[in-house]
């Protein structure tokens, strides 16, 4: 009985040890997206309300003339929703935000990584 115990109290230690070591999930400061990011001529624009704009100048495309997205950043999960201008739902996007800081924000969409930098 004492050996069964014993095993018992060893298998409870490793399954708390185990536990202990699974890495955290990152969690952004959402506010920190606020305002305007910038990768080659792609920009992007967070507004508080949890809505944006995204404009590319390589295709003569200025920041009033960019498509509207809503947004929402869960822990490190951000997902931007392209608004249709024909009307229907919008696509989701997810990407991982791998770094953010007040000037710089780091995305992966599974398949690349993107490092964008705050802009005025």
């Amino acid at each position: 009985m004492k050996r069964t115990f014993n095993y018992l109290i060893a298998l409870v230690i490793t399954a708390i040890a185990m536990v202990s070591c699974l890495p955290e999930e990152d969690v952004f400061d959402e506010t920190l997206l606020y305002g305007r990011w910038k990768s080659g001529t792609e920009y992007y624009r967070f507004d508080e309300e949890g809505t944006g704009k995204n404009w590319d100048t390589v295709d003569s495309t200025e920041e009033d003339e960019g498509g509207n997205f809503t947004w929402t950043l869960v822990k490190s999960d951000l997902t931007i929703i392209r608004i249709q201008t024909m009307g229907g739902d919008g696509v989701p996007h997810v990407y991982t935000v791998i770094e953010l800081t007040p000037t710089r924000l780091k995305l992966n969409d599974g398949f690349d990584s993107k490092t964008y930098s705050k802009v005025n």
